[in-house]
């Protein structure tokens, strides 16, 4: 890791200079990964989902279509208001800037996607928000993780050890339902046990 790991601050410049600052929209490599990560997600319609780093949006509206309810979040304020711009026909979304692990929002959620952010944030705010995700998860509920896997620049912590920090951590807590890896990136699922209803005597 050559540069300094990018903090928010570098986020919103990036988001303030382009708006698809990763090319989300038009790249083949990004509609393969939401590809993957729509797969990981399952067949089920949820009844509440929560996406962090949302980023401009595009996965946003993905999500939407399985989400009943739909709470995108990302750091930068521009980003988030990029979101919003483009989702605004969406009555089922809702976008809000909110800094990890701090600004967590409060479950019960159906479904947590976290995709290419946990690499981005120091060692405990990485464990924190993992720790934040899995109490917010809902009896029943799937959160997905998607991160590279491979070194590059400005990141907080190696990208293969944040995968696998979620995986140990979320894997302890859950059912493993997925856990693949897809070349340059992986991605895992876990389910939190339904609630056992008390058979009547």
């Amino acid at each position: 890791m050559s540069k300094r790991p990018i903090d928010i601050h570098g986020f919103e410049a990036k988001f303030r200079d382009n708006s698809d600052p990763w090319n989300y929209e038009a790249s083949a490599f990004e509609a393969y990964k939401r590809g993957v990560l729509r797969r990981a997600c399952g067949s089920r319609l949820y009844g509440r989902g929560l996406e962090l780093a949302c980023a401009n949006g595009e996965t946003t509206k993905m999500l939407a279509n399985f989400c009943l309810k739909l709470l995108a979040v990302d750091g930068s304020k521009t980003a988030a208001q990029t979101a919003r711009d483009r989702t605004r026909h969406l009555s089922n979304v809702e976008v809000l800037q909110a800094l990890l692990p701090q600004d967590m929002p409060r479950g019960p959620f159906d479904l947590i996607v976290i995709s290419e952010l946990l690499y981005y944030l120091k060692r405990h705010d990485l464990d924190e928000t993992l720790r934040l995700c899995a109490d917010a998860l809902a009896p029943g509920g799937r959160i997905v993780c998607l991160h590279h896997v491979i070194p590059f620049d400005d990141v907080s912590v190696p990208p293969r050890m944040a995968q696998d920090r979620a995986n140990t951590y979320l894997g302890r807590r859950f059912r493993k339902l997925i856990d693949a890896p897809h070349g340059r990136f992986k991605v895992s699922a876990f389910q939190r046990p339904r609630l056992r209803v008390a058979s009547a005597t």
